[in-house]
Formats: structure tokens, sequence, C-alpha cells
């Protein structure tokens, strides 16, 4: 198999040589590259060296402006992604013990289950509630009848400040001007 793949690639650079020959020869067959070629070998040796000199840094600037500019460009716009990136995560780890100390400070532990919780603070805000029923460990529904909307308000804003207490539903009806009726149910 070895011995295919070389003949093979024996025939590829013998087919490519073949091409190029050709090429080469259709150009130099061409008048107005003859008449370049003549032109060119009229020239004194000091002009010679001159337009190969001057072939020379055509091509060096070609090669540089098609092949080591994009790339120099697309290595600078990297490395100020990177830059970026790394100011970004650097000043991640600096604030991971602000966030910690923010999330051990919002995670009030509260003592006792999340009905006596509710209670406690409910009573507080003049608050009873007509019935509850708790769901798990972590949830409780609760009704409310006739009482002060503003207390109600006042009574979950302490909720989920101070105890990590949250509403996840409510229902809330007018009873009066100032007092509604409500069924939630608490998380905590």
């Amino acid at each position: 198999m070895s011995s295919n793949i070389k003949f093979n690639l024996d025939k590829l650079r013998e087919r490519f040589d073949d091409e190029l020959e050709q090429s080469i020869a259709k150009v130099k067959a061409n008048q107005n590259y003859q008449k370049l070629e003549q032109r060119y070998n009229g020239l004194t040796d000091r002009d010679r060296s001159f337009v190969n000199i001057a072939a020379f840094l055509l091509v060096v600037f070609l090669a540089y402006r098609i092949l080591v500019g994009p790339a120099l460009g697309y290595l600078g716009n990297a490395s100020g992604a990177f830059q970026k990136q790394l100011e970004n995560y650097e000043w991640m780890v600096a604030q991971e013990p602000k966030t910690r100390e923010l999330l051990d400070a919002g995670g009030a532990t509260r003592e006792g289950s999340l009905l006596s919780i509710a209670s406690g603070t409910a009573k507080n805000h003049e608050l009873t509630f007509s019935r509850f029923e708790p769901i798990g460990d972590d949830r409780v529904r609760l009704w409310l009848e006739q009482v002060k909307f503003n207390n109600v308000v006042n009574w979950l804003g302490e909720l989920e400040t101070n105890q990590g207490v949250s509403a996840i539903d409510i229902s809330v009806d007018s009873a009066a001007p100032g007092y509604v009726s409500v069924r939630l149910t608490l998380q905590g």
C-alpha cells in the first residue's frame, strides 16, 4: 500500500510539473511578455539590479500585507480580548469574599418551623391566620381574612428580609377599603 501511495504522489507531482511547464510556456508565448522580456534584457546591469530589487521589495510588501499583516491584527485583537477576560476574572475573584459574606448574611438561619416563624412575625403586624396548611418542611399555605393591606405588605417584607422566607403564590381579594383577604404560600 505504501508503494501505491508513493506511486500516486509521483504521478501527481509529474502532473503538477507538466501543468506548471505548460503555464510558463503560455506566458512566455504571450506577445506582451516577450516585449517586456526584451525590454528587461535591453536594460543596463545597474538598471536590471534596480528592477530586481524593486520586484523583491514588491513581493515582500505583498507577502506582508496578505499574510503577516492580517495575522498580526488577529493576534492583537485576540490579545486584547484575552486581557479583558483576564481582568473580568480577576475582578470576580476579588469579589468572591464580599459575595460569600452577602450570601451568608442573606440566608438567615431560622429557629423553628416555617409555620412558627410565620405566626410569630404575623403577631408583630397584627395579623392572624384564619386557616393554615403545612406543605412539607419548607412550605406552608396560609389564609388571612379581613386584614389591613399595609400590615400584610410589611409582614411579607420582614419575612423576606429577616427570615429568608418568600411568598411564592399570593391571591389577594379586596374585603373593605384598606382591608383584604389573602391566600398565600410561603417557602423558605
